[in-house]
C-alpha cells in the first residue's frame, strides 16, 4: 500500500538500544544510549546543552527549555 511514497514512517521512530549489548544483539548500527551519554546524569546535561543553544538561536523559548530539561531529568534514561 505505500509503494512510492517517501516515508512510510511518517509520525513513527526506531528508539535507540539502552546498551552496547542490547545494540550488538539486534544488529544495529547507531550508538547505543549508553555509548552516546554514558550516565543518566550526562545525558541531562546533553540535552541542557542542546536546549540552550535552541534558545540562544531563537528555536524554543526558555519556558519549553526549562519543561525540557525537566522531563530529561525525571526520565528513565540510562537508570
Amino acid at each position: 500500500f505505500d509503494k512510492g511514497k517517501i516515508c512510510t514512517l511518517s509520525g513513527g521512530y526506531i528508539p535507540f538500544a539502552k546498551t552496547k549489548a542490547e545494540r550488538l544483539a539486534n544488529h544495529d548500527s547507531r550508538p547505543s544510549l549508553e555509548e552516546r551519554y554514558g550516565t543518566h546524569d550526562a545525558y541531562v546535561e546533553a540535552v541542557k546543552k542542546a536546549a540552550a543553544q535552541a534558545v540562544a538561536g531563537r528555536f524554543l523559548l526558555p519556558a519549553d527549555a526549562d519543561r525540557i530539561i525537566a522531563e530529561a531529568a525525571a526520565s528513565d534514561v540510562l537508570r
